[in-house]
């Protein structure tokens, strides 16, 4: 049975080959990558950055060979296939990490587990009020005066409330120990 390493290694290796394709499309190919980078590494992984700031400077004079062809775009290949064989020896040597295999908390799933969280401890109407304040166009700063005055008129202890079932959502909490 082939085991999730071997099936993100091959995705990578499908990636790779696509380099050597007809009609490349740099763009395209690196929208398909950062994807999968996410998905294998996380979304902060610093590999999505790598291959973020591969560029092909139309306008550079500086890879261009005594023909005057544009040897840019090999260069960009180049690194490209380096991205992702870091990445196919690193899943290769070290595995996939337990937190990306278990349960995976998504942004989504974030914002579930705090609005969960904000309200176990207001009535409907007051959620409302908070989501009005969080909604207006007001500075940031503004938005935390109104919500602090708004949190302290209903329940001086509302607050420490929320912030502790934040701290012991198990979903949350996770990230907290890390």
């Amino acid at each position: 049975m082939t085991d999730i390493k071997d099936k993100y290694v091959e995705v990578f290796r499908v990636q790779i080959s696509k380099l050597e394709e007809d009609g490349f499309d740099l763009e395209a190919w690196k929208s398909g990558t950062i994807v999968l980078l996410a998905r294998v590494f996380g979304a902060d992984s610093s590999k999505i950055s790598q291959v973020e700031k591969i560029k092909f400077d139309y306008g550079s004079w500086s890879l261009r060979d005594s023909s005057g062809s544009v040897d840019q775009l090999e260069a960009c290949k180049k690194r490209c296939n380096g991205v992702l064989e870091a990445c196919i020896t690193e899943l290769e040597v070290l595995g996939v990490e337990e937190e990306f295999k278990e349960e995976k908390v998504s942004n989504s799933g974030i914002v579930q587990a705090l609005k969960s969280c904000i309200e176990e401890e207001l009535k409907m109407s007051q959620y409302k009020e908070l989501i009005k304040v969080i909604k207006t166009k007001s500075s940031r700063e503004e938005k935390q005066k109104m919500l602090f005055n708004s949190l302290m008129g209903y329940d001086p202890e509302i607050a420490s409330k929320i912030v502790a079932n934040i701290l012991t959502e198990p979903s949350l909490s996770r990230s907290f120990l890390k």
